[in-house]
């Protein structure tokens, strides 16, 4: 079938410059959406919408558990595996994910509707969950064609709709919720016959290609749990022993904290994703490992560094925090962002070259890493303790898994 055919090989290979500019692109819409995304934060808090931010923060953190048990490593496979296995992917969402997902919602949504949040905030959170999980389906679409640029500049006109709808009073979760949809819709315009949610590559969806889209992605499955493991662990606990009033401020500190490192990923994407595409015969573009490292170092050092130095003006002047501890939360999350960032270059660089094992043990170490460090700090600490754990977590894990790189080449130079 057409959309089975991979795209042609091209008779040169982009160059180094060619990977940083996406690299940059990918990471400046990151950039752009972020600093959308404080704008927004920042008018819901001075609108007293801190009960909207903790929903949000508390719904999608939890839903983002559903979506990865329900969908495996999906996600990733449909972004580095073959047009066949993307066909199989389709299936496995379309028939089990989104159904599983609007289940998903109404159980969760009544646990923390049970415990204070609003009913109304919380079904708008759901479906910006839903619309999450498509849009990263669409996102891969985009960045496997290398079309960083488009992808780009839709996501930040959606948030900054987003914002204008929030300024015109609109509550926060169903602001995105609204607009999140709309961006779906936009996307399938612009990828034309290449959209994942087009008429003719739904076609011929089975239970028997979504389970076989679980067999394709099982050795992702683990890395993707891990992954969001790490990414909600942490603030899930939280959310158990402080209150609503509490998780709203801290929500805007680690979403803050999310959107930062996702600046990072967002540039390492490109390496990655340029390597699968060599791997796979769609184009020549073979680099060293340590270009995924110097970007990542470039992004992460300097932001790190900037966003520490301005913590107590960002979540007093900005954010307008009714907590004023929570300077030193996001402080102390920029410690491990550096770590983060290097952990996440080796990482991205096994999934492209498909040692996919080999990735889903060095998280499953950050995760165990986190565990502990989580058990430890939040009981005691609070938020505080939340962020101390994932930096302590980070610069450990690394430790290890460089300790484990170096002992590896040492046995294979021997």
């Amino acid at each position: 079938m057409a959309e089975l055919v991979a795209d042609p090989v091209p008779e040169t290979r982009p160059g180094y410059r060619a990977l940083a500019r996406n690299s940059a692109i990918a990471a400046g819409a990151v950039v752009a959406n972020g600093l959308l995304s404080a704008a927004i934060l920042a008018l819901c808090a001075k609108l007293g919408q801190t009960a909207e931010i903790g929903a949000y923060t508390v719904m999608t953190s939890a839903l983002a558990f559903v979506v990865i048990f329900l969908s495996g490593g999906s996600t990733l496979l449909y972004l580095n595996g073959t047009e066949e296995q993307r066909a199989l992917v389709r299936s496995q969402w379309m028939l089990v994910v989104v159904p599983g997902l609007l289940l998903g919602t109404v159980a969760v949504g009544a646990f923390y509707a049970a415990r204070g949040y609003g009913i109304g905030a919380l079904a708008a959170a759901g479906v910006i969950a839903l619309g999450n999980g498509l849009a990263t389906l669409q996102l891969s679409d985009f960045s496997r064609r290398m079309r960083f640029l488009e992808s780009a500049v839709l996501i930040c006109v959606s948030k900054a709709v987003s914002l204008v709808l929030v300024v015109l009073g609109v509550p926060l979760t169903l602001a995105l919720a609204v607009i999140g949809l709309a961006q779906l819709l936009a996307g399938e315009l612009i990828l034309g016959k290449h959209g994942s949610l087009r008429a003719k590559l739904l076609h011929g969806l089975s239970f028997r290609r979504a389970i076989q889209g679980y067999k394709s992605s099982r050795h992702l499955f683990g890395y993707s749990l891990g992954e969001l493991y790490v990414a909600r662990f942490g603030t899930l606990v939280l959310s158990l022993v402080a209150s609503p009033a509490v998780m709203g401020s801290f929500g805007a500190i680690v979403t803050a904290y999310q959107a930062i490192g996702g600046v990072v990923q967002s540039a390492l994407q490109v390496p990655m994703v340029a390597r699968a595409r060599d791997r796979l015969g769609i184009e020549r573009s073979a680099h060293p490992a340590g270009f995924s490292i110097a970007v990542a170092l470039a992004c992460a050092v300097p932001m790190a560094a900037a966003v520490a130095v301005l913590a107590p003006f960002l979540t007093g002047t900005v954010l307008s925090l009714p907590h004023h501890q929570a300077a030193a939360w996001l402080a102390v999350f920029m410690l491990a962002l550096p770590f983060m960032a290097v952990t996440r270059a080796l990482l991205f660089n096994w999934i492209g070259d498909a040692h996919y094992s080999r990735a889903t043990k060095a998280i499953a170490i950050l995760a165990g890493v986190l565990t502990v460090t989580v058990a430890a700090g939040v009981p005691l600490f609070g938020p505080l303790g939340t962020a101390a754990a994932t930096a302590a977590a980070e610069a450990v894990a690394l430790a290890v898994i460089l300790a484990t790189l170096q002992r590896r080449a040492y046995t294979l130079r021997a």
